[in-house]
């Protein structure tokens, strides 16, 4: 029997409404559940096999220096280090940079959430491919469709209007967001934009800044509603935000993995995402791809989606459906525990 110490700490900060939040939470969750393994609380005085760390901060101490037993780390992207002009670490953050990348080379093993994000780990760290070992995650099994009244409750609940497209998650610059608001223009006026985050109105970043001043630029300030108050649990309100959407965006970069875009197939809702990155790992054949870097193409995608005939959009669905079925946390917490066998055996 493995004894495995799983940090649990992303779930105590603002990383808990974050995908970093959602894998700890569902892994954690589903470790628990395997028989090969024993999963050790944090106040615990026994001595572990393997210490699992689930997130890996370039610029900060998530990984310690000094390790006093196995090491298995989760890198879910290496962004900061593809766009290094929008994530300016400065002085001290160099520092722990250093730091950091000095201390993954004595970890045992490292997970990562996609094949793309695989390879950007070995391109700009430097690390041997036998060490990183893909592990998909999957969407929140909590949000499926809902309809019937309880969609009529939740669209006035937060003041929705009755034709919105739909983006879930940061104002990161990955995240593309004001190339997605310009290319809303071209959509018809019936159409809104809903975006949801908690991070929606900080105008204290640059990021922030880009996305409101985009919105005032193209005048959709009547058609681009901005919700932060959606609560992580329970999911009930955001399933159902979800479900009542004509479509779900994910105009990203850059995502490690996009676990959004499951949990919109999870509600039966069309989905059209970037060609870039891990998205079409993720999303399959289930879904309408656009060129994250030309709005226009972005714009021609939204209104193919408009102008689908709905047989065609019952086909992607359903495609959709089938593509959910390489996904699951069970077959996720089972090829994280391969992985810790595999460093047990090392």
């Amino acid at each position: 029997m493995i004894k495995v110490l799983f940090d649990t700490s992303p779930l105590k900060n603002l990383h808990m409404f974050r995908g970093v939040g959602t894998y700890t939470d569902f892994l954690y969750q589903y470790l628990q559940q395997e028989k090969e393994i024993t999963v050790l609380d944090a106040n615990t005085t026994e001595k572990p096999d393997i210490v699992h760390y689930p997130y890996f901060d370039f610029f900060s101490h998530t990984l310690p220096f000094w390790k006093k037993t196995k090491t298995v780390i989760t890198i879910h992207d290496v962004i900061p280090l593809i766009y290094p002009d929008q994530y300016p670490p400065g002085v001290r953050g160099t520092l722990k940079f250093w730091q950091q990348f000095v201390s993954l080379r004595s970890v045992s093993q490292i997970i990562t959430d996609s094949e793309c994000s695989k390879r950007d780990i070995i391109k700009y760290l430097n690390i041997p491919e036998k060490k990183v070992q893909t592990v998909l995650l999957a969407g929140n099994p909590n949000i499926q469709h809902q309809k019937g009244e309880v969609l009529s409750q939740v669209k006035k609940k937060y003041g929705l209007p009755e034709l919105y497209f739909m983006y879930v998650g940061d104002i990161n610059y990955n995240k593309n967001l004001p190339n997605l608001i310009k290319a809303f223009t071209a959509v018809p006026e019936e159409f809104s934009l809903v975006l949801v985050g908690r991070t929606l109105l900080n105008k204290e970043i640059s990021e922030g800044v880009a996305l409101h001043n985009a919105i005032q630029e193209t005048g959709l300030q009547q058609r681009v509603k901005l919700l932060t108050t959606v609560p992580k649990e329970p999911v009930a309100d955001m399933a159902t935000i979800f479900s009542g959407a004509f479509a779900y965006v994910q105009p990203s970069f850059y995502e490690g993995f996009g676990l959004p875009v499951l949990d919109a197939m999870q509600c039966e809702i069309l989905v059209l995402s970037s060609n870039a990155s891990s998205l079409p790992e993720v999303a399959g054949d289930g879904a309408l791809y656009f060129d994250p870097t030309n709005p226009e193409n972005i714009a021609n995608i939204l209104k193919q989606a408009i102008n689908m005939e709905y047989s065609e959009r019952l086909e992607y669905i359903a495609r959709a459906n089938a593509n959910l079925k390489k996904f699951s946390w069970q077959k996720t917490a089972r090829e994280t525990v391969e992985v810790y066998k595999k460093v047990m055996r090392a």
